[in-house]
């Protein structure tokens, strides 16, 4: 574990994540900034759970160098890249153990590289803050709209009225409404009553405009915690809370080429075409009209113009309120 780690150190303090997995092949450690200015909220940033996220771990990687201790009212806690095993060899997962972190929480002391990071977070780290956010992207394989979901339990911090209106804050289109998975990093934290966020957006091509709304999105919620000074304008809620499950998925039914025919964030309505599935062989083959299982938005989109049999194409989530 990360012995020299105070969460209450006044001022700025980075430190290495290093000799939490000590040494790897090839790979170097890397940071946690921790922030603490006067009294107030308290936030961990969580970044990197998978490699080949890297929005995530370009936008945090700047607030941890720009955030000074007197634009922070509390504590600020960022880790860019939890798994810097697996992202700093373009992965998603470690290569040094194979495990999908985000189903290894809470972790083990004595475990592999990717359960020793984990339960540093959930031991060392959750104790220090009221508020956890996790922040995902679309990585290699799909693309997804910027979107938040959370959690809260009776015990939290931030309940679950003020975790609405925090998510509210970031200024998206979508606010979604999912039963958690124990073993992520979000899981975990509710079943040590932390409240959490995750932040969703981008994909596996590093757009500006992407890393941008990302950036902003943070910033406003962070100033709405009262965590740091508002550095951008407010903007008022007037998206959508949705649900989504595997009943709006539409998956490929053999291997083909993909041809999206609605746009990532879509409205659609039930039975509408969302993509064409073109052969891989044969002549003057027709391709297969895909339509979308139910009414709603298009969520998430396949980065790959080739897919296999099974993998998933696009998945539609449902207006609470419409």
């Amino acid at each position: 574990m990360l012995t020299n780690f105070d969460p209450a150190r006044p001022g700025k303090t980075i430190y290495d994540l290093g000799p939490i997995t000590g040494p790897l092949d090839g790979i170097k450690g890397d940071i946690l900034c921790c922030i603490n200015h006067s009294e107030g909220p308290s936030v961990l940033l969580l970044g990197g759970i998978h490699g080949d996220e890297y929005e995530a771990q370009i936008v945090l990687r700047r607030l941890a160098g720009r955030l000074t201790p007197g634009d922070v009212t509390g504590r600020v806690v960022i880790v860019p890249s939890l798994n810097f095993p697996a992202a700093q060899q373009g992965r998603r997962l470690s290569a040094f153990d194979g495990q999908n972190m985000n189903r290894c929480f809470p972790g083990k002391e004595d475990g592999t590289t990717t359960e020793r990071l984990c339960a540093f977070v959930t031991k060392r780290l959750f104790p220090a803050v009221d508020l956890l956010i996790d922040v995902h992207a679309g990585g290699s394989d799909v693309s997804v709209v910027p979107m938040v979901f959370g959690f809260a339990t009776a015990h939290s911090v931030v309940d679950n009225a003020r975790l609405n209106r925090l998510m509210e804050a970031w200024g998206y289109r979508f606010v979604q409404h999912v039963d958690g998975i124990d073993e992520t990093a979000c899981g975990a934290a509710k079943l040590a009553d932390l409240a959490s966020i995750e932040v969703e957006g981008g994909g596996g091509r590093m757009k500006s405009d992407e890393l941008a709304i990302m950036e902003e999105g943070l910033l406003r919620a962070l100033a709405d915690f009262g965590v740091i000074k508002q550095q951008l304008t407010p903007i008022p809620f007037a998206g959508v809370h949705f649900s989504a499950g595997p009943e709006g998925q539409y998956l490929a039914p053999h291997p083909a080429l993909v041809e999206h025919t609605v746009a990532l964030g879509g409205k659609v309505n039930k039975g509408q075409l969302v993509a064409l599935l073109h052969p891989t062989e044969g002549q003057l083959a027709a391709p297969l009209e895909i339509t979308a299982p139910m009414a709603g938005y298009v969520l998430r989109q396949t980065e790959h113009a080739f897919v296999s049999k099974g993998q998933l194409v696009g998945n539609i989530g449902t207006p609470l309120e419409d």
